[in-house]
């Protein structure tokens, strides 16, 4: 006898929830949902680190609410972020709420796109796995509270990977153009989001040499890219004088592309234990080995005769792309990096977790669920202990740079001018024209001397100042204004603010 079909809304809800893997998906999202919201509780109202502030000025001028500062936009910075936070600003006046919100949507939709990524390329037990993982990734979450662009381009990236593989393994066109349209939208996010291309362009050159140049749906693709993407690019060319992706790109190059590439990538490898635990690295290369089929019928699929490890092939390259361009295009390890690396990362480990379960299954059912439980345990006190560590350690860093631009406002006039190292920020919370120190005192000199000669003369521990600036205040007998410390004694000062007469 088959079974009925749910013929009205609630009994398709009730059907889906009778099923095992649907109810373990919605205890994966409840968990995901459940952290994310105590964090965000913690971190609301947490300062603003450099990039975050730079971001945030971008967004009020680009909404005209910071008509008095002389702002100029930086190429390394992309515009989509700003542009939908200064949308925010319109209903809501200069605020972090909405934009901490959309991030934190951004965040939580990344483990849905997860369930659905590993689904896709495997089946539901990997697409759970790695949801689950993703969900309590301390990198995800740490910058989920940061108001940078780096979970966008995440969860963009996941979604344009999800629907390039529903175009492979269908071939219907409107899942090319989704992709397609998605992959420009996260490179307007982040441009490191169109490390996707280069597998995508690789895949397609092994599976079908260049027949795929045939396709009209392959240029139309193309199209809707360029159309989303070329406004970027022109209005790059008028603010920046250039084109603006080498420009932003030239920002972290290394000087020596093999060296430095080779350093970085070794120091991303190194650091594989602290984001996932040695258990999952474990779980992570015996994902990889199961990729042996690829490696062995290579030739084959070269030679169009073996369709079977088209999927293996899409996995590795979703990986190697990412992690291979990012380690030789930026001079330099940031976790936030090669965050577009761990999809992929996360089904190697629900495949090897898979692998070991059903091969101990077979010798011994209860050792195998043991085994699952404690590892699900362990991964979940990793993940949380990581997470609390670095989103509680960083919780008040900055908080005196941020408070000293609050009595800015507070005690100075719009016109007047600050001269600081931690510029972003204090232009932020001050609402002033806020400029940089000189690297001679004689230029400093000359500057005071100007129209727009400094009004208040900040140094702090927190940016490196030229070091002229912190003997300046003392020789020159500058009026103390207001001094932040470290300590209940105040006896060892961390900011301290200066006014020009």
């Amino acid at each position: 006898m088959s079974e009925e079909i749910p013929k009205n809304k609630k009994q398709k809800i009730v059907h889906w929830l009778k099923q095992k893997d649907n109810l373990i998906l919605l205890g994966v999202l409840i968990f995901a949902f459940v952290v994310r919201i105590y964090y965000f509780s913690l971190t609301k109202n947490q300062p603003l680190w450099w990039d975050e502030a730079e971001y945030m000025n971008m967004a009020s001028h680009i909404a005209g609410l910071a008509p008095n500062l002389n702002f100029t936009f930086d190429p390394v910075r992309q515009i989509l972020t700003p542009l939908i936070m200064a949308l925010f600003f319109k209903f809501t006046g200069i605020s972090e709420v909405l934009p901490r919100v959309f991030i934190f949507v951004m965040s939580f939709a990344s483990v849905i796109g997860m369930y659905y990524l590993g689904k896709e390329i495997y089946d539901k037990k990997v697409g759970l796995i790695a949801s689950f993982l993703m969900s309590l990734f301390w990198v995800n979450l740490f910058f989920t509270y940061r108001i940078l662009v780096d979970i966008q381009s995440l969860t963009f990236f996941i979604f344009s990977t999800l629907f390039f593989y529903k175009y492979f393994k269908t071939n219907s066109p409107k899942f090319l153009y989704i992709a397609s349209a998605l992959l420009a939208i996260g490179t307007l996010f982040k441009l490191s989001t169109a490390f996707l291309f280069p597998a995508i362009l690789i895949y397609f050159l092994i599976t079908e040499k260049l027949n795929f140049l045939k396709r009209k749906e392959v240029w139309i693709a193309t199209l809707i890219f360029v159309l989303i993407f070329v406004p970027y690019i022109i209005w790059g060319y008028f603010e920046f004088h250039g084109f603006v992706l080498t420009m932003a790109s030239a920002v972290n190059s290394p000087e020596n592309y093999l060296t430095q590439g080779f350093n970085v990538l070794g120091g991303y490898l190194k650091l594989f234990p602290s984001y996932l635990s040695w258990p999952l690295v474990i779980l992570f290369v015996i994902g990889l080995f199961l990729l042996y089929k690829l490696f062995l019928g290579l030739d084959l699929l070269l030679k169009g005769k073996n369709n079977e490890v088209k999927k293996e092939l899409y996995l590795i390259l979703i990986f190697l792309a990412p992690l291979l361009l990012t380690s030789f295009l930026i001079n330099h390890n940031e976790d936030r990096y090669i965050l577009n690396i761990f999809p992929s990362v996360f089904i190697f480990c629900g495949l090897g977790i898979n692998f070991l379960y059903s091969w101990i299954k077979k010798k011994n059912k209860l050792l195998a669920i043991t085994l699952i439980i404690i590892l699900v345990l362990f991964t979940v006190n990793f993940g949380l202990k990581s997470s609390d560590n670095i989103i509680k350690g960083k919780l008040d860093s900055y908080s005196y740079v941020r408070d000293a631009g609050i009595w800015l406002k507070e005690n100075s006039e719009p016109s007047d001018i600050i001269i600081s190292s931690s510029y972003p920020h204090i232009e932020y919370y001050s609402g002033r024209e806020t400029i940089w120190f000189p690297q001679s005192k004689e230029e400093f000199e000359e500057l005071i001397q100007s129209e727009n000669k400094p009004d208040y003369f900040m140094i702090s521990v927190f940016e490196t100042s030229p070091e002229w600036a912190y003997n300046y205040p003392e020789e020159n007998n500058l009026k103390t204004a207001k001094i932040y410390f470290s300590d209940a004694e105040r006896k060892n000062p961390v900011l301290i603010i200066y006014s020009i007469s």
